[in-house]
């Protein structure tokens, strides 16, 4: 399962949060690899204040957006280690 998949079948999965739609999902997906190609995330395992910090240096992240992708990403390594 990739990432996309991840989120789409999310809600099923974890039996919590909004069902995201395959659009959501492959916007997600395409924040996680532009954060990972500018170096910004690297595979952390928690939200660092220097990511947000980057993030916010870079984007207009009104909704954090960019922020409940790496949780949603560091949720899915979990999912990924655990199943």
């Amino acid at each position: 399962m990739d990432f996309k998949q991840y989120l789409i079948n999310r809600q099923s999965l974890l039996n919590k949060g909004k069902k995201i739609g395959e659009v959501s999902a492959k916007q997600y997906n395409n924040r996680l690899e532009n954060l990972k190609r500018k170096g910004i995330y690297n595979g952390e395992e928690r939200l660092t204040e220097s990511t947000v910090e980057q993030i916010n240096d870079l984007y207009a992240d009104k909704t954090n957006e960019y922020e409940r992708t790496i949780n949603y990403y560091i949720e899915f390594r979990h999912y990924l280690r655990n199943h």
